[in-house]
């Protein structure tokens, strides 16, 4: 480990309305007393998705989507006003996966839905949802039921992926967890070292942990046991990008065929020095706001920056 950490200060909840949605506030909140994060309720209007057909007003569909955000953000907020969550809510307007992904980099971590209203068809994460998974500059905890806890976490494990073992190592710490080790034997490979080599890593910083391998498809493994555990971390190389593993199938298939909530966690991506700095040293909401807007103006392929409509705070 490179003795760099992750935290957990500041968690992304994006928002449609869907009941999924509603999972992922309920799942935030919850953690939100293991981790004492600060929680972003975000909720995009996509103008582009707006009267696609021409057969209505555009105005009252821009009217209609602007008041829809506006309560499904009041109801986040009420929820974690009466748990006494530290939280603030957003409402942006542009492409919802583009905005999410700038967000994710003042970040620490984005709970979301695995499928949006339209919900999950033939297997198949959200459109939204992959492509946050594909850019996102933090981890991306993706839900479809509810978890009450999130103590019991399985880490595949493929390569030694120091994101994913720090990501299952600080969710321990702060739950109180147990991690279990696994990888899958294939063809002319031995797993055993790669779980003996990450189970000291996990024992060293002081969490309880197990190691097992497994044997058969790995995919076919991980969603078998995914009913033993409340959460499972997968760490994905970015080696060939993450967007070709996706449609290759492995990553999704683990997402949307687990029983518990799945962490994508990809290598690390490393920002701007001044970027970490700001987010670490200045006002949350106004930091998050700011590099935001500066990213967004500054980047080469956007002709349009999305709106930022209202940022409360609580």
């Amino acid at each position: 480990m490179d003795g760099e950490h992750i935290t957990f200060n500041r968690i992304l909840i994006p928002l449609d309305g869907s009941a999924s949605s509603e999972v992922a506030i309920d799942i935030a909140l919850h953690s939100a007393k293991d981790f004492s994060p600060r929680l972003q309720f975000v909720f995009v209007i996509n103008p582009a998705a707006l009267n696609k057909f021409g057969t209505v007003d555009y105005s009252q569909e821009y009217y209609t989507a602007k008041l829809e955000g506006e309560m499904i953000l009041e109801h986040a907020s009420k929820l974690a006003k009466e748990q006494g969550a530290e939280h603030e809510e957003l409402l942006a307007e542009g492409v919802p996966w583009e905005i999410l992904s700038e967000l994710s980099k003042s970040s620490d971590m984005i709970i979301m839905s695995v499928s949006g209203k339209g919900g999950m068809r033939a297997g198949r994460i959200g459109s939204t949802t992959k492509k946050v998974i594909e850019s996102s500059y933090c981890p991306v905890l993706t839900v479809k039921s509810r978890s009450r806890t999130l103590e019991n976490i399985l880490l595949p494990v493929y390569d030694e992926n120091e994101s994913a073992i720090d990501v299952a190592i600080q969710t321990a710490k702060r739950v109180g967890g147990k991690i279990t080790v696994l990888s899958v034997e294939e063809k002319g490979h031995d797993p055993q070292p790669l779980v003996d080599k990450v189970v000291a890593t996990i024992k060293a910083a002081g969490v309880e942990v197990a190691g097992e391998v497994g044997k058969g498809d790995p995919v076919d493994v991980i969603v078998g046991k995914s009913g033993l555990f409340d959460l499972i971390i997968v760490g994905v190389d970015r080696r060939g990008g993450l967007q070709s593993i996706l449609h290759g199938g492995a990553t999704e298939r683990i997402v949307t065929m687990s029983s518990c909530p799945v962490t994508v966690v990809r290598k690390k991506r490393r920002l701007p020095c001044i970027l970490r700095a700001q987010a670490a040293g200045s006002d949350p909401a106004s930091t998050a706001l700011s590099i935001f807007l500066n990213s967004l103006t500054a980047s080469p392929i956007r002709q349009n920056a999305p709106n930022i409509w209202t940022a409360t705070m609580e």
